[in-house]
């Protein structure tokens, strides 16, 4: 299934969602706090996808945020209002990389007060390899 997302066209601006992120070692999870005040549980939408050239796994989160004062916007376009916007609305989307072992019940969503809050559990800690130059011919 592809994964879903914003439903504008190609051409259409997406923003990233601004956010938080810890990384803890002894529970290898991550928990991520995005902030999306005034979004709605039916606009927004999390996703654990697959990129098929990189293969690699990832939390996809997507979704539309909507002006307060949408009623008000041919007003504006009329001449006949003003408005100051100083946030963002349109679609958004935000992802996290995650390991290939994860799967859908390893992630945790949470919608409280205006802020989305994914944990994601990691897997078991892995030693790490050191860095390994690469030669340009």
């Amino acid at each position: 299934m592809p994964p879903s997302g914003p439903s504008q066209a190609p051409s259409a601006k997406v923003y990233s969602i601004r956010s938080d992120i810890h990384y803890s070692t002894a529970t290898n999870t991550m928990t991520a706090m995005l902030e999306l005040p005034g979004v709605k549980r039916g606009d927004l939408n999390i996703a654990l996808v697959t990129e098929p050239y990189s293969k690699l796994r990832q939390v996809v989160v997507s979704g539309t945020s909507r002006p307060v004062f949408g009623e008000h916007e041919q007003e504006e376009r009329d001449g006949r209002a003003r408005a100051v916007h100083e946030r963002r609305f349109g679609d958004f989307m935000r992802r996290y990389t995650v390991p290939f072992t994860t799967q859908a019940h390893d992630i945790g969503a949470q919608m409280q007060d205006g802020i989305l809050i994914l944990s994601i559990f990691l897997g078991p800690s892995i030693s790490i390899d050191p860095p390994q130059t690469i030669n340009i011919g």
